[in-house]
């Protein structure tokens, strides 16, 4: 059995998790194409300035923390002004069979778009962090109530999914409008840094009904990069500019997307992005253990009393413990996925200032898929200022009430974006929260020409009427053409 001190030492030490493993998650963000920084999470994006050039580490800056099986109030309950209680039954039954922590955050250090009528073309350099933690329901019911409420049951406290990785990615943004379509791509160049990664991560625990043997079986596979050991310390192989210009861990990736305007007011599309992976050569340690199993059969109390030293040795379970989680280490080179994302958009625009948009999102990581949805509403209010309200429900978190604040003045545009205003509110009630901000340097707008025969400056906006976007009012009317080209002259006019 357990002892309460046990079970709070163990209990503290799951919690420090999600915080020791120190973005990707922006559904806001995707209807926001007037930000270069949106064509990075929806490929078809086409930003209204004719450039943009973001300023180092200020123009990008995210991070995202999402807790799928609890939030801090669902487990810590104030008794009094000073002391705080903890009550798992409240969340231990409520929680998944595996459970996700999922943080990170991104840091712009150069990017630049060109915009034109019909196609864009962008450039970005961006430090990513990020951390996938999948957890087992078990590891906690094990923590709190001891193996002897399981008496002939398996609990499985080791299914764990670990992924943390720091990697640098050097990508290049571009869009075409074909007709009534809009295509768009983002390859991109990675150069790892930092790298854990679980393979293998599996070790169950059986109580037998009958004389209460306790067997284990395990079997872990840990694979890191950039991970120092003793001999790396020694060696000062480790330091900040070995990892900040590492380039020996080399990755391919690519973000697709494409949009269909159904007519002058309705678009859908979809995408794919983070498809790739990165190959890690430097610095590696990877540890095994197993597949091996063990059986305790327990202590009996007259063998310590036959004098008999030969007769009974705690060494050789303690040998078979050791044993159990003994790891066997090696340097091979191994390669991981990016956390590949899919999703479906759609935008009805109702005029030029009003804009409804909804996706539908999914990821998948370590055997479990991660479902969001999102309604984002935004307002053009003029041309200084754009506000956007979201609402989004994700796996375990239903509630994320969000929105979107971009001002554009003096050739400078500041955005402020986010999933869930809530988490600002009340963190400690939050599953989820992400946040991300910056600035800008817009110069133009690729949506502005001048006519044949004055000087007249004649709007383009996204929004325009589609007789200025070239789309047919009626299919039989005479002398229009299907799509975004100029519209062709009636036979009167030739």
């Amino acid at each position: 059995m357990i002892s309460n001190h046990m079970k709070k030492y163990l209990l503290a030490g799951l919690l420090s998790l999600p915080f020791a493993a120190s973005a990707q998650d922006a559904y806001t963000l995707k209807f926001l194409p007037e930000l270069q920084q949106s064509q990075w999470v929806n490929p078809t994006n086409q930003t209204d300035a004719k450039m943009s050039f973001g300023l180092p580490v200020l123009s990008g800056v995210s991070f995202y923390l999402f807790n799928s099986g609890f939030t801090y109030n669902s487990l810590f309950h104030r008794v009094n002004d000073s002391t705080m209680a903890i009550h798992p039954n409240d969340f231990i039954d409520k929680l998944k069979n595996r459970n996700l922590v999922a943080l990170g955050a991104n840091v712009s250090l150069l990017s630049m778009n060109l915009a034109y009528e019909n196609f864009s073309v962008g450039f970005s350099v961006t430090d990513k962090a990020d951390v996938r933690f999948v957890y087992p329901k078990d590891l906690f019911k094990f923590a709190w109530y001891g193996n002897g409420a399981y008496i002939g049951q398996s609990l499985n406290i080791g299914n764990f999914g670990l992924k943390a990785s720091w990697y640098r990615e050097y990508a290049l943004h571009g869009t075409y409008n074909y007709g009534r379509w809009t295509f768009g791509a983002s390859p991109k160049l990675l150069f790892g840094k930092t790298n854990i990664n679980t393979r293998e991560s599996y070790l169950q625990v059986y109580t037998a009904p009958d004389y209460y043997a306790i067997t284990a079986m395990t079997e872990m596979n840990i694979e890191t990069s950039g991970i120092a050991d003793s001999n790396d310390r020694k060696e000062g192989n480790m330091s900040f500019p070995g990892y900040a210009f590492n380039r020996r861990n080399v990755g391919l990736g690519i973000d697709l997307g494409a949009k269909y305007d159904v007519n002058e007011k309705l678009d859908i599309g979809g995408g794919i992005n983070n498809l790739g992976y990165i190959k890690w050569k430097s610095n590696i340690h990877n540890y095994t253990a197993g597949p091996t199993s063990f059986t305790f059969d327990g202590f009996k109390l007259e063998d310590f009393f036959q004098g008999d030293t030969n007769f009974i040795s705690t060494d050789q379970y303690i040998d078979s413990v050791s044993k159990l989680i003994k790891f066997e280490k090696n340097s091979k080179s191994y390669k991981t996925s990016l956390p590949t994302e899919f999703y479906v958009i759609g935008n009805y625009k109702f005029d030029d200032r009003n804009t409804l948009g909804a996706q539908i999102n999914m990821q998948r990581f370590s055997k479990k898929m991660i479902f969001a949805s999102t309604l984002c509403y935004r307002l053009k209010v003029s041309k200084h200022f754009t506000g956007a309200l979201s609402y989004s429900m994700k796996s375990s978190s239903a509630f994320n009430l969000g929105g979107a604040v971009i001002v554009n003045f003096g050739g400078a545009q500041f955005y402020l974006a986010t999933d869930n205003w809530w988490a600002a509110v009340k963190p400690l009630d939050a599953k989820n929260t992400n946040l991300h901000m910056g600035i800008n340097a817009v110069i133009g707008d690729r949506f502005k020409k001048k006519t044949g025969c004055c000087d007249e400056i004649l709007p383009m906006t996204e929004d325009r009427p589609s007789s200025e976007m070239g789309f047919e009012e009626d299919d039989e009317e005479e002398g229009h053409d299907h799509g975004l080209g100029t519209p062709r002259p009636s036979n009167e006019e030739k």
